[in-house]
């Protein structure tokens, strides 16, 4: 063999195995990149297989969530509340209705009392001008007492001095009529009964009236004891349970109806959108 073929072979075979290492080198490079090709892919997939199971797990829970909603919604607890504030507030008109009717109630009180003062106020001067009166009769029978006594000589009261002057003049006349010893008789019962008129009318009548009524200083005990104790323990509490009571009523309304009935028609307002949008989106 000579040496140009020996050369040509070495060359031949250095070709070949060049291209045979290259080809294999490319095929396994190949290989390898589809192979991480394959294997990013099935991890992109199982990414997303889990997105989209947690996706429809959600999405089951909402549906769920809904269902729970329009059975809620079926309970009808608004109607229920309406229909509670319609009772309430109906109730709480009567007894607006009665409140009114108490505080008129109260004025009439209160008037009639003022009244019944006036009409106390304008009786004392007749009461005080009686007991000018019923005075001066005391006196007056006192200082004719006085002369009678003197006249006959005997200390008597004034209706057996009277009794005793009349029987001694009418025993000194001859002929004397029963009649004019019936007046005389008479005319001394009423003189006896003077003091007994007297005594009743100032310490029986007038002295009770100026206690209660007229006292000469200080209250009268009608007022003490009447008219005061019906304002301070009857008349003012009752206003002022009156006022709580309305201060309350006026609560009740601007810090629970009026919210309340807001709120109602809020949450009948979404309802309606709700329906429309169920509507829009047709059957599901």
């Amino acid at each position: 063999m000579s040496l140009e073929n020996t050369e040509s072979k070495t060359d031949a075979i250095s070709r070949r195995q060049f291209l045979t290492a290259a080809t294999i080198g490319g095929v396994v490079v190949t290989a390898s990149a589809l192979g991480g090709a394959v294997v990013g892919g099935t991890v992109v997939r199982n990414a997303a297989e889990i997105e989209l199971a947690q996706a429809r797990a959600r999405l089951e829970r909402y549906a769920q969530l809904f269902a729970l909603y329009e059975q809620l919604e079926k309970v009808g607890i608004d109607a229920i509340v309406a229909a509670g504030m319609t009772v309430v507030r109906g109730a709480l008109d009567a007894v607006k209705a009665g409140i009114q009717i108490v505080r008129t109630g109260i004025a009439a009180v209160e008037t009639a009392l003022k009244n019944f003062q006036a009409l106390l106020d304008s009786l004392r001067g007749g009461a005080d001008a009686v007991a000018r009166a019923v005075t001066d009769l005391s006196q007056k029978f006192k200082i004719a007492e006085g002369i009678v006594v003197a006249v006959i000589g005997v200390a008597l009261p004034l209706a057996e001095s009277i009794a005793s002057f009349f029987n001694a003049l009418l025993g000194k006349i001859p002929i004397v009529g029963e009649d004019l010893r019936r007046s005389a008789n008479a005319l001394a019962d009423l003189v006896r009964t003077i003091p007994t008129v007297v005594d009743a009318v100032m310490n029986q009548l007038l002295r009770q009236l100026h206690n209660l009524f007229f006292p000469l200083s200080g209250q009268p005990s009608v007022k003490t004891n009447l008219f005061d104790p019906i304002v301070k323990n009857l008349l003012d509490p009752l206003k002022k349970f009156l006022s709580d009571v309305e201060t309350a009523l006026d609560r009740w309304e601007s810090d629970f109806a009026k919210p309340t009935q807001k709120a109602l028609d809020e949450r009948a307002k979404i309802r309606k959108q709700i329906a429309q949008l169920k509507q829009d989106s047709g059957p599901a």
